[in-house]
């Protein structure tokens, strides 16, 4: 099965109801932010909930394996994206398919060979694996390969 399949397997499964997003909120003229909604307000929730899904798996982030020391590297990439607008627990079946799952707010990759650098600290003792020259990533491979 594609990557492809299983991602839109995954928003088609919360339109239709069998799953919930593991933490999406819509907004409804008049209501605020609603978490499901009933009648016209579901309709409109699951509208937003659809637009913003395929949203995410269309900029979803990827690379092919962790710069970062200490991750073990998955079978096939690193996936980035906002996991709150996908189902929950979709996590875990990427990663029975081979992929590791990253939050897009805590990674990037790096400019040279496009493996995964986390940007954001993760613990007190967390120092980045990465440099940033021009406001470009670099892993600590590629920027010592650069400064040489």
């Amino acid at each position: 099965m594609t990557l492809e399949t299983i991602l839109n397997a995954a928003v088609n499964s919360m339109i239709r109801g069998h799953h919930s997003p593991h933490c999406f909120s819509s907004w409804i003229q008049g209501q605020g932010y609603i978490g499901k909604g009933d009648g016209e307000q579901r309709r409109d929730h699951l509208e937003q909930l659809e637009r913003a899904a395929r949203s995410e798996v269309e900029n979803l982030g990827f690379a092919g394996s962790y710069a970062e020391p200490g991750y073990e590297q998955p079978r096939k990439a690193v996936l980035f994206a906002d996991w709150n607008k996908l189902p929950r627990n979709f996590d875990r079946v990427l990663e029975k398919a081979g992929y590791a799952v990253e939050w897009s707010d805590e990674w990037s990759t790096c400019n040279d060979c496009n493996r995964a650098v986390r940007t954001q600290p993760d613990g007190y003792c967390w120092t980045p694996g990465y440099r940033e020259v021009d406001g470009d990533f670099l892993c600590l491979d590629c920027a010592k390969k650069a400064a040489e």
